[in-house]
């Protein structure tokens, strides 16, 4: 069977990628490594923040399934920047593993023009419009078009101390493909990341943790969950703690130059904030629950390298946690990426356009980034398969241009996260306006459902049917509606000026 589309990984990009192209064409096929691991919240497990809730509000009215998962397997959620005006209120969920991985599993196994494998590709080769993948069987699979979203496993290496392993993540083997794309000149070079240790919640000191507590005002999408309702804490390191890891880092792999590639500015490691912030006595740690049915907690803003000895010790050290074991060790990883200038706007190469790239191998950083790169592949790989004009996401109307524009036209220098201020039209792009500024886009494209277009129809024409009577008695009973025309109201004059210029 010739293919018209094959997705290489199933993360988030390779999710919204099958997701986005099974309702434009048939005869997909999704290839996995490990099928256990499909849609797994590989770090951190949070969803949403400053400008990446934009993102995920504006893939759910383009027909994305990241904000409904989101909603219906949320834990904890809270809005960032409140007291700040509307147009960078953020969201940002705590997220269930567990729910979240059994409802995309739900999604994909329904899907009837879904084909997934469990396999590992070996070589890619082009022949006579055609993309030949051979696997680890030396099987061949022929496709119109591939979308590759293999994220951090491509020439990967996790360094933990001294000790370097050439996996992509623990017990998981990395993809050797670089070779294939050396052959047509594609710019490669290497970024790091890490992940910081989990621990035990049966032995936390709760009496010593600050705690937070979940707001219950905004969702993405309508899919509610009520079970908002886990609690998470904030701890701090000290000075103690910082002398002992200065001491330490010099046994690390990183220290030593075996790791030399820059990691992400926002997100660094213990050791990085120790030295980019010498006069800080303190940097707060944030505890955060992985699930219902785990007790297993994540430290967030505790990235480390150190060995696994060393980590026990870190550990022992913090407020709170003395008394707590480690589940699961810290580490960092390297892995190849692509520069992402010797990609089209529709994301394929420019000088082979039947292959798209998403997610982490062009150098972004995140869940949301690698999504939003996933559907717009999605959607250009099964237009092409079809013979439609390939869709170029504009910066002027939405975040997911603004990324898109960003990777294309400036390439990268560090893992790329997407941030409100790096958008001049951002009193635009808000999350409350996503509706109407997208609504037509998502009916043009074809990847919305009909129950989501009636209702996102239905919603627009209650907005504007409100307009003319704001204060009538029903103020209260639609609160959420003249708030939007009010906050619209309020950002006219502004928006004016730019919307001119486009």
């Amino acid at each position: 069977m010739i293919y018209n589309i094959i997705i290489i990984g199933a993360g988030h990009a390779g999710i919204e990628s099958c997701i986005s192209s099974s309702k434009i064409c048939n005869k997909i096929k999704l290839i996995s490594s490990n099928l256990e691991n499909l849609g797994v919240l590989s770090c951190n497990p949070s969803i949403g923040g400053i400008g990446k809730s934009h993102l995920i509000k504006e893939l759910e009215i383009l027909g994305g399934i990241m904000g409904e998962i989101s909603d219906y397997s949320r834990i904890h959620s809270k809005v960032l920047n409140y007291k700040k005006g509307e147009s960078i209120h953020s969201l940002r969920y705590q997220i269930d593993r567990i729910l979240y991985k059994n409802y995309i599993l739900k999604i994909l196994f329904i899907k009837k023009n879904i084909f997934i494998e469990q396999n590992e590709i070996k070589k890619i080769l082009r022949f006579k419009k055609k993309i030949i993948l051979i696997d680890k069987f030396n099987n061949l699979h022929i496709s119109k078009n591939i979308i590759l979203c293999a994220g951090t496993f491509i020439n990967s290496k996790i360094c933990i101390g001294k000790n370097i392993f050439k996996i992509g993540r623990y017990n998981e083997k990395t993809f050797n493909l670089s070779k294939s794309f050396k052959k047509i000149n594609l710019y490669i070079n290497s970024l790091k990341t890490g992940t910081p240790p989990r621990v035990d919640l049966n032995y936390l000191n709760y009496n010593k943790l600050n705690i937070q507590y979940s707001d219950y005002s905004y969702c993405f999408s309508k899919n509610f969950n009520f079970n908002n309702n886990v609690k998470c804490f904030i701890t701090n390191t000290d000075i103690i703690l910082h002398n002992f890891i200065k001491k330490k880092i010099k046994n690390t792999s990183i220290f030593l130059g075996k790791i030399s590639s820059i990691g992400p500015r926002y997100c660094p490691s213990i050791e990085d904030k120790i030295y980019k912030f010498p006069f800080k006595n303190n940097h707060q740690i944030f505890l955060e629950p992985e699930s219902y049915f785990s007790k297993e907690i994540y430290l967030n803003g505790l990235s480390t390298s150190l060995s696994i000895n060393n980590q026990k010790k870190i550990i022992k050290k913090i407020f709170g946690l003395e008394k707590t074991i480690i589940i699961r060790f810290a580490y960092n990883i390297q892995y190849d990426y692509y520069d992402p200038r010797c990609l089209n706007l529709s994301l394929n190469i420019k000088f082979a356009n039947n292959i798209f790239f998403s997610g982490q191998i062009n150098g972004t950083t995140g869940y949301e980034e690698a999504a939003i790169q996933g559907f717009v592949a999605g959607i250009n790989a099964s237009r092409k398969s079809i013979k439609l004009p390939l869709w170029k996401p504009k910066k002027w109307n939405s975040y997911i241009g603004l990324l898109i524009n960003d990777l294309i036209y400036f390439g990268i220098q560090e893992p790329y996260r997407i941030f409100t201020s790096k958008s001049k039209f951002r009193l635009f792009l808000r999350m409350d306006n996503s509706v109407y500024r997208l609504y037509n886009l998502s009916f043009l494209l074809g990847t919305s459902t009909n129950f989501k277009l009636k209702y996102n129809n239905f919603f627009i024409y209650n907005t504007y049917n409100n307009l003319f009577f704001i204060f009538n008695k029903n103020f209260k009973n639609k609160f959420f509606l003249n708030k939007n025309i009010i906050i619209m109201s309020k950002y006219y004059g502004y928006i004016k000026k730019y919307l001119f210029k486009f």
